[in-house]
């Protein structure tokens, strides 16, 4: 007879017969999709004429108030989140009144400074392109009030303004419209979240997710209570190209075609800081996104209206449209793979906000697995040196996987590089050597210690993490 399975045997069970069928096909369509997309994105940012003649599109957009109006069965968010996957917020206002166009300004005119004050503690990654991406990382927590998230603090800043209180006017700056902003940025997600729960309607399941938490007050009703009840990741991120143009490839996108393995991510529109005055900010332009209509890759076109975009992942996938049924087809929302490519040696300031699924709840296809044992799933045989688990979508993952130049395996299926091969320029991290920077190369002259981390700034201990590494001191 055969032996019971162990629940981590059953669970490993559900994530392969879950992901195996889907990830086949799209590794296959993300494939071909990105290689063109892609290049079409990096081709027509070559330079600034080619990106004023490419290809450009609005997105659909939405007033805070109508966001917030009582439902009249007019829909405001379906037509463009199941054709597009994105849709932008305009006027915006705070919970004590102010306008959230003011607030942003206010704050992201200082990000580029605050970050240059505090220096090389920032966390920085050295992208393909010569573009430098410095990260401040944070999250909010689910709390026991559904409609405020629990903020968490953003340490490197704290730690370097009790430090240093007189250095750095523009990291103060920053501080003091920090909590507004964020406020103002959770309130608008669980607007957004709400609207869609009630345009969704009875379309989906209810409860729409269950929790393994015993007591069945804990289940998840509608899209709110799932958007409310997982963790949200936040990143102010500053891009700046170098100044030698031997430091990247010109024709590389700064961050290649990919689509998000959230619920869905909140950002604000790029903006170009002004290396004069260091504080003006002007709208970017290179942020591309693969049309659905089309299949080419457009030039996604934001004015100074355009408050808060909100744009799909994958996740939506499997917790709405695998729910759907058939006469609510026309329903299924789109996850937008996209991109971004700079042209220009401004520095460019953004902000994110990736939703989570909730960690304690199962995922639809298979009921005694959560998000959460999901996603440690994907992380725990990376960190043992195992083989790396496939990533759902065309998220980083899977691209990484599809992208053979990571060399992340060898030919016999193993990782191929071990950390005693790495050149003494050279540091392992991500399943690889990764050449180590004017800045991380010295690290001990600093007194500081050189790490594989993250943008969050955990770190990786023997460099064996998969997703967004690089080192850093």
């Amino acid at each position: 007879p055969r032996a019971p399975k162990s629940h981590s045997f059953q669970i490993a069970e559900d994530i392969l017969m879950i992901m195996i069928p889907s990830i086949l096909l799209r590794l296959i369509a993300c494939a071909s999709v990105a290689s063109a997309a892609v290049a079409a994105a990096s081709s027509s940012t070559s330079s600034n004429t080619s990106a004023a003649h490419a290809m450009t599109k609005s997105p659909q957009r939405i007033t805070y108030t109508s966001l917030s109006s009582i439902y009249d069965g007019n829909d405001l968010l379906l037509d463009a989140l199941t054709k597009d996957g994105y849709v932008s917020i305009t006027d915006i206002t705070s919970n004590v009144g102010h306008r959230f166009r003011e607030t942003k300004h206010d704050l992201m005119t200082n990000l580029h400074a605050c970050m240059m004050d505090i220096g090389d503690d920032v966390p920085m990654q050295h992208l393909d392109d010569g573009t430098v991406r410095k990260s401040f990382a944070t999250t909010s927590l689910p709390s026991d009030d559904e409609k405020e998230g629990h903020q968490q603090p953003i340490h490197l800043l704290d730690e370097f303004l009790a430090s240093n209180p007189h250095k750095s006017s523009a990291c103060h700056l920053f501080q003091e419209h920090l909590t507004e902003f964020r406020t103002t940025v959770g309130e608008a997600t669980r607007l957004f979240a709400a609207r869609l729960s009630v345009e969704l309607g009875m379309s989906l399941p209810h409860p729409l997710l269950l929790s393994s938490n015993d007591e069945s007050d804990n289940h998840y009703d509608d899209v709110e209570s799932v958007v409310m009840g997982g963790e949200q990741l936040e990143h102010f991120h500053s891009y700046q190209k170098g100044d030698d143009e031997k430091e990247g490839d010109d024709d590389a996108a700064t961050i290649e075609l990919h689509t998000d393995q959230g619920l869905f991510i909140a950002f604000t529109p790029g903006m170009l800081v002004d290396r004069s005055s260091k504080q003006s900010l002007e709208l970017s332009n290179g942020f591309y996104v693969l049309d659905s209509t089309t299949g080419e890759s457009v030039l996604l076109d934001f004015t100074e209206d355009d408050d808060l975009v909100f744009m799909l992942g994958d996740s939506m996938h499997h917790i709405i449209n695998a729910q759907l049924g058939d006469a609510d087809g026309k329903k299924a929302l789109r996850a937008t793979p996209h991109a971004l490519s700079l042209s220009t040696q401004q520095p460019r300031v953004w902000y994110g906000r990736m939703v989570l699924p909730p960690n304690d709840a199962y995922l639809p296809e298979a009921p005694t697995t959560t998000f959460g044992q999901i996603r440690q799933a994907l992380v725990e045989p990376s960190s043992k040196g195992e083989s790396i688990p496939i990533g759902i979508g065309c998220s980083p993952n899977s691209q990484t996987v599809i992208n053979s130049s990571r060399s992340l395996a060898d030919e016999d299926g193993g990782h191929g590089v071990d950390s005693n091969q790495c050149a003494d320029d050279e540091m392992f991290c991500w399943f690889r050597c990764m050449a180590l920077t004017e800045e991380t190369a010295t690290c001990g002259e600093r007194n500081l210690g050189l790490q594989c981390v993250d943008p969050r700034e955990l770190v990786v201990e023997d460099g064996k993490g998969h997703g967004d590494y690089f080192p850093a001191c």
